[in-house]
Formats: C-alpha cells, sequence, structure tokens
C-alpha cells in the first residue's frame, strides 16, 4: 500500500474531488476515518490488478425481478 494519509469523513465529504485527485496523481492511499476510527479506504488500481476484478460484477438473476424478496411485500 505504501504511505497513507487519513483524514475524517467529514472532510472526506466536503473536499471530495481534491482528494480524488490526489490519490489518482500521487498513487498513495486515503484513509476516511469515521469517530476516529478506520473505516473507508481510497486507493488508485493498477491497470493489470483491473482485469483480475472481472467477475465481482456479475449477478445472476434467479427468477422474476419483479417478485417480491419476502412475503406479504407485494401489497404496496
Amino acid at each position: 500500500m505504501g504511505q497513507a494519509k487519513s483524514i475524517g469523513k467529514r472532510e472526506f465529504i466536503q473536499h471530495t474531488s481534491k482528494y480524488i485527485k490526489w490519490v489518482e496523481t500521487g498513487g498513495l492511499s486515503l484513509i476516511i476515518t469515521h469517530h476516529n476510527e478506520p473505516d473507508l479506504m481510497l486507493t488508485k488500481i493498477k491497470k493489470k490488478s483491473f482485469s483480475a476484478l472481472r467477475g465481482f460484477t456479475v449477478i445472476k438473476v434467479v427468477g422474476d425481478v419483479n417478485d417480491p424478496v419476502l412475503p406479504g411485500y407485494d401489497l404496496w
């Protein structure tokens, strides 16, 4: 991972584009905290590792997607 900078969620929300650019250009990771505890990590994906992510976004739908998931919710 290399070096990482740590900031709070509120700071990240207020300056999101700045921090995304910082991670993209610097290649460093950003740890986003909530109540001073690490919560999220923003890091740049290397081009060769992007192909390893294929298959994680595949969704297989079984049955009718319009059917309710739980009984009784078809009354809405």
